[in-house]
């Protein structure tokens, strides 16, 4: 009788994955598995994807292979099967105390094993001969020695390389081409001299790179970016002549958003071969060109951390202002827009059944995630809410909208001026240095305390001394920074609003978009929170919790409460307004 076969296939990090690794092992295994006549299905084609033989993950828990002996033991192949792999250090690469065991657990429950390489066949039930326990025995152990020296190979190349890089920090030089992809390099010094590359910006690129930030801080979060780039046919950034045929996705835009390398930091990390890498706990500062001010990145990331729970519709869709802010009463899920006609769509006449006719206006309702789906709350045994209210959208945005741009009038901030943004950037590159400069001290006086090593109480000493320097420094700044956000506010702020007030439905696609994005971004803002109730109520609170408003189901203001009615100015005065900041006002005393 034919026997079934399995194939396994394994390779050990992210890299192969975008090779031929996969591809040839599956080919050559098929290949071997019509050659002896053994019977083939795809869905016993067991690949362990990024997972490393070296360490034995593919044999742990979780790894296919691990399932496969798993069953194997059981008693599930007793009548005959066949794993086919390409050779065994596919199986394991921890020598033969480990590769020896395998072959007998497998041989013994009704497993043969066969291996590409060699065309080697290890029977059933049947003794592995002498012969084929020296050339597995001989096989694996190369290949574990292979692996050790590879393995101490890289970690003394990245070694020398973090070496380097912390020794000409600031001078953007590096002894290898693999950098960023924002980054030109160019090989300097003699041919015959250990190759060295001078880092410049790409400016091309890095125009891309700070419209990415700029987006993102705006309010786009990845996939509109993604969709816009490659709408308009952006070129996808290739290295080293690598180039992906993939266009601009989801995962790189959100790579490049995180990595502080566009500060110019050099992080290296740990690279096992299975499992997710982790970083060294090491930051080299002004390694590369910094393409990307602090502020900028910490902004993009906050902006990220505030779009949090916002629909993946929204970000390709813009439909829906509430995204992430309009939660449930009854549960605190989230309200989920659900659009019942388009303009443009076919409607039916409620009082005329057989009617129909051409919607004017998109019409959509706002209802419980967790009661439309029927989401099962388990601890509690039953359905995890039920407030299956449905709340008109359309009426509910335009109310929302106007009540917040007239609030904002009132209560608008000074937005903020050339100088102090060009002041916080040079704060947040002034206190990322010194931090830096604060554990060279500490690592300087622990050595000291380690050694006594005058040279080492010299450089803490100066370390010290710097560190007190940059501190003064950085508090000079901060207070010229509180000075020029006290300045007035910008006569353009409420054309602004206005205008994104008025666009929300405009004609033009990327204007319509470009705008939602923006008042979305301003809602979030100053929506404290927002609940709609199984009555058909929007219950929202404004600002630091001054405002609460109730909107019924037609977009109607039926409660406005003033929480907080003392409104304080930049100097302490009592219900300020900034449209007329020299009037008399009473100052709030100074409890201090």
């Amino acid at each position: 009788m034919t026997q079934p076969a399995t194939i396994y296939a394994r390779f050990s990090n992210a890299e192969q994955a975008q090779g031929n690794s996969k591809a040839r092992q599956l080919d050559l295994c098929r290949d071997m598995v019509a050659r002896h006549g053994w019977q083939h299905s795809a869905d016993r084609e067991l690949v362990d994807e990024g997972v490393s033989a070296f360490s034995g993950a593919n044999r742990a828990p979780g790894g296919l292979l691990h399932s496969f002996e798993q069953q194997a033991e059981s008693g599930r192949y007793r009548n005959g099967h066949v794993l086919v792999v390409e050779n065994l250090d596919r199986v394991s690469r921890q020598g033969y105390d480990a590769i020896l065991p395998f072959l007998q657990r497998l041989t013994s429950s009704g497993v043969t094993v066969a291996t590409v390489d060699g065309d080697r066949v290890y029977p059933a039930y049947e003794r592995v001969t002498l012969a084929s326990v020296i050339e597995a025995v001989v096989k694996s152990e190369l290949s574990r020695e292979e692996s050790e020296k590879k393995s101490r190979r890289l970690k003394a190349a990245q070694n020398r390389r973090i070496s380097e890089a912390q020794a000409n920090a600031g001078q953007h030089i590096s002894h290898t081409a693999t950098v960023p992809a924002w980054i030109n390099v160019e090989r300097i010094g003699k041919a015959t001299d250990r190759p060295l590359y001078s880092m410049t910006l790409n400016e091309e690129r890095v125009a891309v790179l700070r419209e990415i930030f700029d987006l993102t801080i705006a309010g786009y979060g990845t996939p509109a970016i993604a969709k816009m780039l490659n709408g308009r046919g952006e070129p996808v950034w290739s290295h080293l002549n690598q180039r992906s045929n993939n266009g601009w996705t989801v995962g790189y835009l959100t790579k490049i958003v995180l990595n502080r390398a566009v500060l110019g930091e050099y992080h290296p990390m740990n690279r096992p071969r299975s499992g997710a890498q982790t970083s060294k706990g090491i930051a080299v500062l002004n390694h590369f060109p910094q393409a990307i001010d602090p502020v900028t990145f910490g902004k993009a990331a906050a902006a990220r951390q505030s779009r949090k729970g916002t629909s993946g519709a929204w970000q390709i869709t813009h439909n829906n202002l509430f995204s992430g802010i309009a939660k449930c009463r009854s549960c605190g899920g989230r309200m989920k827009q659900e659009v019942t006609v388009r303009t443009g769509g076919n409607r039916r006449n409620g009082r005329n059944p057989e009617a129909v006719y051409q919607s004017k206006q998109t019409i959509s309702y706002l209802k419980c995630h967790n009661a439309l789906n029927r989401v099962w709350d388990e601890e509690a045994n039953r359905l995890r809410c039920e407030n299956r209210t449905a709340i008109r959208y359309e009426k509910l945005e335009r109310a929302v909208v106007e009540f917040a741009c007239g609030w904002l009038a009132l209560h608008r901030q000074a937005t903020p001026s050339a100088d102090a943004l060009a002041l916080e950037v040079e704060i947040a590159d002034a206190r990322r240095f010194l931090e830096d400069k604060q554990k060279q001290a500490e690592t300087a006086a622990a050595s000291f305390v380690r050694t006594s090593s005058a040279t080492m109480e010299r450089l803490m000493l100066q370390l010290e001394a710097e560190v007190a320097d940059d501190q003064k420094a950085i508090r000079a700044l901060e207070e010229q920074l509180v000075s020029a956000r006290t300045q007035a506010p910008s006569p353009d702020f409420l054309a602004a609003i206005e205008d994104q007030r008025r666009l929300l439905d405009s004609d033009d696609e990327e204007e319509r978009n470009r705008t939602r994005v923006a008042m979305k971004q301003t809602l979030g803002r100053i929506i404290r929170s927002m609940h709609c109730t199984p009555g058909r109520h929007t219950m929202i609170v404004l600002g630091d919790d001054s405002v609460g408003l109730v909107f019924d189901n037609e977009g109607e203001l039926v409660q406005n409460v003033v929480l907080q009615s003392t409104i304080h100015g930049p100097n302490g005065e009592i219900d300020w307004h900034p449209d007329f900041p020299d009037a008399d006002y009473e100052y709030a005393v100074d409890a201090s």
